[in-house]
């Protein structure tokens, strides 16, 4: 009966086992004392109330989903092993979340008409990375025959009863971010797309009538389409590349980045790049070869070289102040500073400074936004204007923190601070 009646209330919840120690050695005291031998003997000597929470781990924690168990007084009883594996650090940032609170708000006040009584919940976290859960909210109110014992008395009176709340918890960020993504694209590329293919029409029209015969205009609208093309191309892996990082921002990387191995592959990746520009690149690997971070090799990479792509692009585009001296890009790896206005924990910062022109303090907080460009440059340099909106997402998911410094007439800094892996080997 206990069991029939456990199942119905947690059909959709599930549970983990805070209070499995205490049950745990409250089951050994019995059985070191000889009183644990067989089940009619067990049933008489464990008080009613912590068989029942004993029945509700073992079925809550079978089912694959996570949830959370609360008792009357909203006090965490269970948070099963999918939970801790789903929600690790964010169990206790859903009980606080006022939408949380507010659905068990809605439970309390509710009459009970019936014996179980259901809500739902939109969960918006922030902190420390953007997730939505939706929870599903089931109290239940335990009737006396759930707390009979095995020759059938019930305990505690004939009106006694047990309230539970099972909370399902379902992490609904990738589905809400698909959408999000789609409607973006469809609004963002449509933009985008507009002034290239426009040009591309009007050349196509061109040769096909006024320039049919003329070789010379061919040739040069030819190389006009090709890179406007190019730059739709461009824009559009952009995009593609951002709507991967974006899926995966709320996952955590596993794997360990040798900063050493990270300056050998940025090297060889962007020296076609300044071979072909009037500037000098500096990489200045770590003073200690064997400093790691937990991440994702290719996105880290994929970072640099975007800040490096950025610094090369926009470092000697200021009309108004010629260059009288060769532009540089320098990248340096050293550990962060315990008071540099970094986090606490140990970390190392990543640098990317050039002496170009600068950027405008306004500019500042608005250069991350996907297709955001600064209005002074974006006239003189094609760009999509996602470089620096996929590298602040890859830092997100990274755990680190992503920070533009700039002057204007004294170049630009843009400092990636990551936490560091513990050495192989450490416990």
């Amino acid at each position: 009966m206990v069991v029939h009646t456990l199942l119905l209330a947690a059909g959709s919840a599930a549970g983990g086992g805070i209070l499995a120690s205490a049950l745990t050695t409250l089951f050994l005291r019995y059985k070191a004392a000889g009183e644990v031998v067989h089940a009619p003997v067990l049933a008489p000597a464990i008080p009613a109330k912590v068989r029942l929470l004993m029945a509700v781990e073992q079925v809550v924690a079978a089912l694959p989903l996570a949830v959370m168990v609360l008792d009357k007084d909203r006090r965490l009883l269970y948070a099963s092993p999918h939970a801790y594996r789903d929600f690790p650090n964010a169990l206790g940032s859903i009980e606080r979340h006022p939408a949380f609170q507010s659905a068990l708000d809605r439970l309390a006040t509710r009459v009970n008409t019936r014996q179980a009584e259901s809500e739902e919940a939109r969960i918006v976290l922030d902190i420390p990375v953007h997730r939505v859960v939706q929870a599903f909210f089931q109290k239940t109110i335990f009737s006396k025959e759930a707390f009979a014992t095995e020759y059938g008395r019930p305990e505690g009176g004939p009106n006694r009863t047990e309230l539970l709340s099972f909370i399902a918890l379902h992490d609904v960020t990738e589905a809400e971010m698909t959408e999000r993504q789609h409607t973006d694209f469809v609004a963002y590329a449509s933009h985008e797309l507009r002034t290239p293919l426009a040009a591309l029409m009007g050349f196509i029209e061109t040769l096909q009538g006024p320039a049919a015969d003329d070789p010379e205009a061919q040739r040069e609208f030819l190389e006009i389409m090709a890179a406007q093309g190019r730059r739709m191309q461009r824009l559009l892996d952009g995009l593609l590349y951002l709507s991967r990082v974006q899926m995966l921002e709320h996952q955590r990387p596993k794997g360990r980045v040798m900063l050493a191995d990270l300056c050998v592959r940025l090297q060889n990746e962007t020296s076609i790049l300044f071979r072909q520009n009037a500037a000098e690149l500096v990489i200045e690997p770590p003073a200690h070869p064997d400093i790691a971070v937990v991440g994702d090799e290719d996105q880290l990479l994929q970072v640099l070289i975007n800040l490096v792509e950025n610094a090369l692009k926009y470092g000697g585009c200021d009309a108004e102040n010629p260059r009288t001296t060769p532009l540089a890009v320098t990248v340096s790896f050293r550990k962060a500073e315990p008071l540099g206005g970094w986090p606490a924990e140990g970390g190392v910062v990543l640098s990317v400074s050039d002496n170009g022109p600068g950027i405008a303090a306004r500019h500042l907080p608005r250069l991350t936004e996907r297709f955001y460009r600064v209005p002074k440059t974006s006239a003189m340099v094609q760009g999509s204007g996602l470089g620096l909106a996929i590298v602040q997402h890859v830092v997100t998911r990274h755990g680190g923190r992503f920070m533009v410094e700039s002057t204007v007439g004294s170049g630009t800094d843009c400092l990636i601070w990551l936490p560091i892996a513990e050495p192989v080997g450490a416990s």
